[in-house]
């Protein structure tokens, strides 16, 4: 940008979506060069009715119109982020001897598609990997593994979530995982393991986090109910079995803090219901962001919202911000 002679650079902003069937959440903020985020704006609203098809968005009109509002601020030169939590997307966890990254992607393609067993090329696969190292004190030697945790969506999914922003003439530069980020809330957080409930209307995913890891332990589908206690109840059988299962992620890990994400969680009584049956310290995760040193909010937030907006927060860590 010309101003007098000089090049004015303009402070790039990130946007992260996240797009839900029910509600839909944005943040933008900016990044100091400390790598604080200062949030300068947030969205919670309501999403159109009828504007999903089996859990997917579809490009019709009350849905671009919604967005374009929520987007009347966006520049061409903003980041945009959709963070993304969808019911068919798998999530698996493996233990690999150390390898290059090529390996690695084509030993998850054998694992998965031993999990997805149809149509195995009409779906999209990524990874993330952490190195292990497991000490044999007797024997005197470390072993190196990795931890890996594969991906996978169906393509059909990306292009109908790309296919909406495509239309709205923004480009969409990254769709990344809504657990990727929440697991950077935990490693700064202090924690070392721990249960995440990610409690929606009609699904929950049971999250297991240890040494800086967030894997899937299973995902539960739930019914809308009037009462607490029938909507609650397969959850609690889920986290039961999860303590109790052989070849648990969360076996031997029965003690430690079960945090809550999600709109289900702000139901009232479901902190005290699920203490109760379940018998340990539940809190939501939204404490996380509360307490952290990573963002600056411009202006106030209350628990309820920064609870909804946790994924979209999660979304920011660790991102640079640039200049142009």
């Amino acid at each position: 940008m010309d101003n007098g002679g000089a090049i004015v650079k303009r402070q790039k902003r990130l946007w992260v979506v996240d797009l839900g069937e029910a509600i839909t959440k944005i943040a933008l903020g900016v990044s100091d060069k400390n790598g604080v985020v200062l949030v300068e704006n947030y969205w919670i609203e309501k999403t159109p009715r009828d504007v999903f098809r089996e859990g997917s968005p579809e490009k019709k009109l009350d849905l671009i119109v919604f967005l374009r509002d929520l987007f009347r601020n966006h520049h061409h030169w903003d980041a945009l982020k959709l963070v993304l939590n969808h019911r068919e997307m798998i999530l698996a966890s493996f233990t690999f001897p150390m390898m290059a990254a090529e390996e690695v992607l084509e030993a998850i393609h054998w694992k998965m598609q031993v999990i997805i067993s149809e149509k195995f090329e009409d779906w999209r696969l990524d990874f993330l990997a952490r190195e292990r190292i497991d000490v044999f004190e007797y024997l005197g030697i470390d072993d190196k593994k990795l931890d890996v945790v594969g991906i996978g969506i169906p393509k059909n999914v990306l292009a109908d979530y790309s296919g909406v922003f495509k239309r709205m003439k923004h480009d969409l530069k990254i769709i990344e995982p809504q657990f990727y980020g929440l697991g950077k809330f935990l490693i700064n957080h202090g924690e070392k393991s721990n249960l995440i409930l990610d409690i929606g209307y009609t699904g929950t995913r049971i999250l297991f986090y240890v040494n800086g890891f967030l894997k899937e332990e299973r995902h539960i589908e739930t019914d809308q109910a009037n009462d607490l206690e029938t909507f609650l109840a397969p959850i609690v059988e889920g986290v039961l079995e999860s303590f109790q299962a052989p070849l648990s992620l969360a076996r031997g890990f029965e003690n430690e803090t079960i945090f809550l994400l999600g709109g289900g969680s702000l139901i009232p009584g479901v902190i005290e219901y699920l203490s109760e049956k379940i018998n340990r310290e539940i809190a939501r995760l939204s404490i996380c962001g509360r307490d952290s040193e990573m963002f600056k909010f411009q202006k106030e937030i209350s628990e309820e919202d920064l609870c909804l907006l946790m994924p979209c927060l999660g979304g920011m860590i660790g991102w640079e911000n640039k200049k142009e």
